[in-house]
């Protein structure tokens, strides 16, 4: 049996999840989880299945895979990075009123249990805020094309990846070719030997 959603705003009627649980499936194209601009491309669609099932108090825990393929940009050279996204999500969802209570109150450090804990409002469970962060946590801090990339020519832009041998004077980093070069050519500056 498939948890009772509303495939458009991808938000599941915890109301009407069955004591013994229910399957989740949803598979949609990127646009439809609304996403604000990121620093992610989704290419095709996004799939997230798995279980939801009631706690024995207020809750639910979902046990899902979350699977698509995401392009982002290499830090270095600025090029197409793709990634293949296939992650567990094992979450717990508590009543938002209940936030305070489940987190012990006041002030106090995170534990680990901690960070498989969300929240929901009334009796909707928002799966495109689950997609969203589960995404982000799938992300490299820096996505690098390969572990060898070279990067962009620090005086004329050029992706060395592509063309190693840009013109540009390796040891000065400066091009005959590039703005600052025809500058310091118009102003008469000369290097001071060093």
């Amino acid at each position: 049996m498939s948890a009772p959603h509303d495939p458009s705003a991808l938000s599941v009627n915890l109301a009407a999840v069955p004591s013994h649980g229910a399957r989740v499936a949803v598979s949609a194209a990127g646009e439809v989880f609304g996403f604000p601009e990121a620093e992610f491309e989704i290419v095709g669609g996004l799939r997230l299945r798995g279980r939801l099932d009631r706690l024995e108090r207020d809750g639910f825990r979902l046990r899902a895979r979350l699977g698509g393929e995401l392009r982002l940009e290499c830090v270095r050279c600025l090029g197409s990075v793709p990634l293949d996204v296939d992650e567990e999500v094992d979450l717990v969802y508590l009543p938002r009123v209940a936030e305070s209570g489940a987190l012990g109150g006041g002030e106090r450090a995170l534990e680990a249990s901690d960070m498989n804990v969300s929240f929901y409002d009334e009796d909707r469970l928002e799966l495109a805020e689950t997609v969203w962060e589960q995404l982000h946590l799938a992300l490299p801090v820096k996505p690098l094309c390969s572990s060898d990339c070279l990067g962009l020519c620090s005086s004329c832009g050029a992706d060395r990846n592509r063309h190693p041998r840009c013109g540009c004077d390796e040891n000065t980093g400066r091009s005959d070719r590039s703005g600052l070069g025809v500058l310091r050519d118009l102003a008469g500056f000369t290097e001071i030997p060093g």
